[in-house]
């Protein structure tokens, strides 16, 4: 119980003993087992008070256990003959306690929480009128105050316990490793644990499977870490393990030991899947009093541990540190960029398998920098993301695009990237419309390319933005198909109206039979649901041939060329003739 409370029954112990004769007070607490354990004694022999802790409550378990049992007084005048001693007199009798009065202290609605006791050492001694009122008193007195304790205590769980998975929050974890780290020297190890594709499953399967899922993840956890290790769920997805010890080895086995723990297949909600984690560990020592930097560098071993294929730990080290930096410099470089106009699009050629005429070119945005030489997409698009530029760069490509897309020939449409957090943000189909607008590009000349991962988050921001978008005659294509989490269900959104095989499938043509039996049954399922299909990443004249016989609609890749800047296309335009008699040539062989 808590101090407050304990020093509140001591005083109330001893008033109700100075206004009552030859009386020794006691109070007791109840438990959820049905155990009774000392909250105040003061007058009691000490050894007797040591054998209060714990006993049971029950039918004849002396005054007190009987008064919780029944929730009634219970006067004994003789502890030596009363039946409702005969298992407990043993206790009593050695300390010269010949007789006791116990009365139950009830909550609100009506649950026994405790018992006020008058022990008497003299026989045959029961209340008097006085000792009545007197104990009346005590116990509406402790009633108040250890329903203000517990609700006290339920204020402070909810405050520094998640509700979730019943593991101690961030708070809670905060103020133990803040306190532990300024104690006594020692060393320390923090293991941040992140749960992999957590987003994809949550979004897929629905918030309560989310739910279900993290709470066994916790569970596990659990199970696995000893108690001298503080667990914590921080939020999300994000869990986190403080220990003394700072031992790389040791620290190393204890990951893989959380690792090998979330292998087996979690079934929830009629769904089995493999959960993994990425697991990031910092080690320090407590003397240093450095929370905020342990944590910190336990965040960037995690993030190394993504990067590095998830599944998977890494230990800090003072390169990490290096790779950070690098990753905010590079991120204020990108902003210098998007506002000294160092970004530039190139375009790629997607041509009709059938008539082999260009059907669109598909904006691809570049990066050259001015000391870094080129940038890759692949490297400053999650940059973009990350830091709240994606929204700004995406219009000005869409922007641009239009305008240089309004000089080709009419049948030549233009497909542009647009990124997740785009169709999240108010207002994005209101820009589209602008852009096309101020361009004057028709809107059935756009192809929005998304990929997957936008259809997961399924909020209400985005259901609106693809709706609006068909609505508004914009084609919208279901980029890198196949490489998400559950792309089939999403081939029965009616929104979509095209699809892009990823490249990684298309090397697999003529070498993985597997590849091809994923291509084949896509293009076969897609087909019957009306979507038009394109192939991207085609290198080879085998690849367009298999293609084109297993009724691939259009094609994209090195073979057919490279990406080109915007001056060069008009040339590429006139070609066409020379590309489809390449092509044709191509397709035969």
């Amino acid at each position: 119980m808590g101090r407050d409370l304990s020093s509140f029954a001591d005083l109330l112990c001893r008033s109700a003993e100075q206004l009552a004769t030859d009386v020794i007070c006691s109070i007791m607490t109840l438990d959820g087992d049905g155990r009774l354990h000392l909250l105040a004694g003061p007058s009691l022999p000490d050894s007797y008070r040591t054998l209060l802790h714990g006993i049971p409550c029950g039918p004849r378990a002396g005054s007190c256990g009987t008064a919780a049992f029944h929730g009634r007084e219970v006067v004994v005048t003789d502890i030596e003959s009363d039946p409702l001693w005969e298992v407990a007199r043993g206790l009593a009798l050695p300390f010269g306690l010949r007789a006791c009065w116990s009365s139950p202290i009830t909550g609100d609605n009506g649950r026994v929480l405790a018992t006020f006791a008058f022990y008497y050492r003299t026989s045959h001694r029961g209340p008097g009128e006085m000792e009545r009122r007197i104990v009346e008193t005590c116990v509406d007195l402790c009633a108040i105050a250890i329903r203000h304790h517990d609700a006290q205590t339920r204020v402070e769980r909810l405050a520094f316990i998640d509700a979730l998975t019943g593991l101690p929050n961030r708070a809670a974890f905060e103020e133990f490793a803040e306190r532990a780290l300024m104690s006594e020297a020692h060393p320390v190890a923090i293991h941040y644990i992140d749960v992999d594709e957590f987003k994809l499953i949550n979004d897929t399967l629905g918030h309560r499977a989310g739910d279900l899922l993290l709470n066994e993840i916790g569970r596990r956890l659990k199970v696995v870490v000893s108690d001298d290790v503080f667990l914590a769920r921080l939020g999300g997805d994000e869990f986190v393990l403080y220990l003394r010890g700072n031992d790389p080895a040791t620290q190393a086995r204890l990951a893989r030991t959380v690792l090998e723990a979330l292998i087996p297949p979690v079934e929830i909600m009629e769904h089995s899947f493999v959960v993994t984690a990425s697991i990031g560990i910092a080690l320090g020592r407590s003397q240093d009093g450095y929370l905020e930097e342990l944590s910190r560098n336990a965040d960037i071993a995690l993030y190394r541990a993504k990067a590095e294929g998830r599944n998977t730990y890494r230990l800090f080290s003072d390169d990490m540190a290096g790779e950070t930096q690098e990753r905010q410099k590079l991120k204020a470089d990108l902003r210098w960029a998007i506002d000294h106009d160092e970004l530039h699009l190139v375009y790629q050629p997607i041509i009709d398998m059938q008539t082999r005429s260009l059907s669109s070119f598909e904006a691809l945005l570049r990066w050259t920098h001015p000391e870094r030489g080129p940038i890759g997409p692949d490297r400053f698009i999650p940059l973009a993301e990350e830091s709240g530029l994606i929204g700004k760069i995406g219009l000005w490509v869409l922007r641009r695009a239009a305008r240089d897309a309004l000089a080709w020939p009419a049948e030549i449409a233009l497909a542009v990237n647009i990124s997740p957090l785009q169709l999240k943000q108010p207002g994005f189909v209101l820009e589209v419309t602008r852009a096309l607008r101020d361009s004057g590009l028709p809107p059935t000349r756009l192809v929005l390319e998304m990929t997957e991962t936008a259809l997961f988050d399924n909020d209400a921001l985005t259901r609106q933005a693809l709706t609006e978008l068909k609505a508004l005659g914009a084609t919208i294509a279901l980029d890198d198909f196949g490489t998400g989490y559950s792309s089939l269900s999403l081939i029965r959104d009616r929104r979509f109206r095209q699809l892009k095989i990823d490249k990684s499938f298309v090397d697999g043509i003529g070498s993985c039979r597997d590849s091809e039996a994923i291509v084949r049954g896509t293009i076969n399922i897609a087909r019957q649901m009306g979507f038009r299909i394109v192939a991207e990443g085609i290198e080879y004249a085998s690849q367009l041939a298999w293609l084109e016989a297993n009724g691939c609609d259009e094609a994209q890749g090195y073979l057919i060329s490279r990406p080109m800047p915007e001056k060069d296309i008009a040339g590429f335009i006139l070609a066409q003739t020379h590309l489809s008699t390449r092509l044709n040539a191509a397709g035969r062989t």
